[in-house]
């Protein structure tokens, strides 16, 4: 499942009436593991067809754009933020790591995104193929 993150219920709304339109299947899921913002995950199936994604993740992002607009109309802008990573896994999945935004804030600050990714996906890696041997050897 492909997965999509809101944290405001009418743009979820939106992107879900979309879904609808172009007659694609989802499920829904409150996750409340974002802390004290409560967010809406909506999923998609995995093998959608490419051409579609792409317009998806067009729509996904003009919708993350209104939300920065209502953000920042806000006073709660800040209580609202949060960071996440996606890593593919072993078995090809994809998922998402929830990553406090001011720790991504911080390490931005010395490393490119692309170097923090690398990082991430290490760690996923040896997190699912776990090396328990000496420490100082070659690899």
């Amino acid at each position: 499942m492909l997965d999509y993150i809101f944290f405001n219920a009418s743009l979820s709304d939106k992107f879900k009436d979309h879904l609808t339109k172009v007659e694609i299947e989802f499920k829904c899921v409150d996750d409340k593991s974002f802390g004290s913002v409560q967010g809406e995950i909506v999923s998609i199936a995995d093998d959608t067809n490419d051409s579609v994604l792409d317009e998806l993740q067009n729509v996904y992002d003009e919708l993350q754009d209104e939300l920065e607009v209502m953000l920042e109309q806000t006073d709660d802008a800040l209580m609202m933020n949060a960071a996440g990573m996606a890593v593919q896994l072993k078995d090809g999945s994809m998922c998402t790591l929830r990553v406090s935004p001011d720790v991504v804030t911080r390490i931005l600050t010395v490393l490119e995104f692309d170097e923090l990714q690398a990082f991430v996906e290490n760690i996923a890696k040896s997190v699912e193929d776990p090396d328990d041997g000496h420490f100082c050897h070659n690899t």
